[in-house]
C-alpha cells in the first residue's frame, strides 16, 4: 500500500490532533471512555466512534487549526503550542485508546480527509477485491477520472486488508469517521460585496446539521410543487414516491440541503460496468440520493467544483438518482422531513429538518 500523499505529505498529526480523538479521550463527568468498564476496549471504542459521527456539531476547540487553514506552514512534527489540541492525551490514553485503533498511516489519511471535508471532496472507496491484479489495474484507471485521486491515496482508498467491505460499505465510518463530514465552512466575513465587507461572528462549532436558511428557502416553494405534482399524477396515492420526480425540483433541492457529505464507491458492479456508485449522505449517514455515473473526468471534476461552490445547480446524480429509503414519501421519516402529512398535505408547522439515524 502506498503512503499517503496530498496537501500534507510530511505531516504526522500528534496524538489528540483529530477531533474524533478528542472525543474519545474526554473525561468530564458525563463522558466518555470508562477505564474501569467491563466492556472490551475495542467495543467501547467502536461505540464511541459511532456516537461521534452522529453529533450535531463538532466544537472548534477540538480542531483549533480550522481544518488546517490557520496554519501557513505547519510544523511537520505538529509541535506548535499555539495550535495544540484542546487536550493532550496521556501516554496511557494513547496506548490504551488511540494507538490500537489506527496506524499512523491511517491517521495521516484521516487528517487529509478531515481538512478536505471543508471543501467537500469525497473519498473513492474500493469495496470489492475479488478480481486480483485485473482489479488493481482497473482501479488505477478509475482514479484518473479526477486529479483529486491521482497521486493522493488519502482519498483513493484501495486496500484489501482494510476496506474489503463488499456491500457493507458503511463500515468505513468505523475506520475513518472523518468521512462523515461537516457543513460548509463559514468564513469570518461576507465578501460577496467587495465594497461592503461584513464581519460575521465566528461560530464555536463546525456544524453538521442541515442549513436551516437553505431549507426554509426551499420549504417556501414546496407546497405549490407538491400540488402541481399531484395534478400531473392523479394516481399518486397508489405510489407516493412517484412525486419524487427527477429534475431541478424543490424536493431535490431539499435533499441537497440535507446532504453534508458524499462518497464514491468502487464495488463489484463498478468493475463489471465501469460505472462509479455515488452516495450522498446526511448527518447520520443516511442516503439522501444515490446513483451511478460512467467514467467522465470532465463531468466528475465539474461535480467536485459544484459541491465546493455550494451545490447549485444540483448535478446529474442529485437530480436523477434514486432517493434514499429514509427520505421516500412512502416512509414516515421522509414525510416528516418534507413537512407532509400522511396524505402529502404540506404542514408548515411540522418543522423537522433532520431524519433520525
Amino acid at each position: 500500500m502506498a503512503s499517503s500523499s496530498a496537501t500534507w505529505p510530511k505531516f504526522t498529526p500528534r496524538w489528540g490532533r483529530l477531533p474524533v480523538e478528542q472525543y474519545l479521550i474526554l473525561n468530564s463527568r458525563q463522558r466518555y471512555w470508562n477505564h474501569s468498564s467491563s466492556e472490551p476496549n475495542d467495543q467501547q471504542r467502536l461505540r464511541l466512534v459511532r456516537e461521534y459521527i452522529h453529533l450535531d456539531n463538532i466544537p472548534k476547540e477540538w480542531d483549533p487549526t480550522d481544518f488546517g487553514e490557520a496554519w501557513h506552514e505547519p510544523d511537520p512534527n505538529d509541535a506548535d503550542p499555539s495550535f495544540a489540541p484542546k487536550r493532550i492525551p496521556t501516554e496511557h490514553e494513547v496506548e490504551t485508546i488511540l494507538r490500537p485503533w489506527r496506524s499512523q498511516d491511517l491517521r495521516k489519511r484521516a487528517w487529509e480527509i478531515w481538512c478536505a471535508k471543508d471543501r467537500g471532496y469525497p473519498v473513492m472507496l474500493r469495496t470489492y477485491y475479488g478480481n486480483g491484479q485485473e482489479g488493481d489495474i482497473k482501479f488505477t484507471e478509475y482514479i484518473q477520472v479526477s486529479d483529486t485521486y491521482e497521486g493522493a491515496d488519502c482519498h483513493a482508498l484501495n486496500d484489501a486488508e482494510l476496506f474489503n467491505f463488499g456491500s457493507d460499505w458503511r463500515r468505513i465510518f468505523d475506520i475513518l469517521p472523518e468521512i462523515a463530514g461537516c457543513q460548509y465552512h463559514q468564513p469570518d466575513y461576507d465578501a460577496s460585496d467587495i465594497n461592503n465587507v461584513v464581519e460575521i461572528r465566528p461560530s464555536a462549532h463546525y456544524p453538521r446539521r442541515p442549513d436551516q436558511e437553505m431549507l426554509d428557502e426551499d420549504y417556501a416553494d414546496l407546497e405549490e410543487e407538491i400540488r402541481n405534482s399531484k395534478a400531473e399524477h392523479p394516481d399518486w396515492k397508489d405510489d407516493l414516491d412517484i412525486l419524487l420526480e427527477p429534475g431541478d425540483t424543490v424536493i431535490r433541492s431539499l435533499l441537497r440541503a440535507a446532504t453534508i457529505t458524499w462518497i464514491i464507491i468502487v464495488d463489484e458492479e463498478t468493475f463489471r460496468t465501469d460505472t462509479l456508485l455515488f452516495k450522498y449522505l446526511d448527518m447520520h449517514q443516511n442516503v439522501t440520493v444515490e446513483g451511478r455515473l460512467e467514467l467522465d473526468q470532465g463531468y466528475i471534476d465539474e461535480m467536485l467544483m459544484r459541491w465546493e461552490d455550494g451545490g447549485r445547480p444540483l448535478g446529474f446524480i442529485m437530480e436523477n438518482g434514486t432517493v434514499g429509503e429514509r427520505y421516500k414519501l412512502s416512509t414516515e421519516s421522509g414525510r416528516n422531513f418534507f413537512r407532509l402529512s400522511d396524505d402529502l398535505e404540506y404542514q408548515a408547522d411540522n418543522a423537522n429538518p433532520e431524519v433520525d439515524e
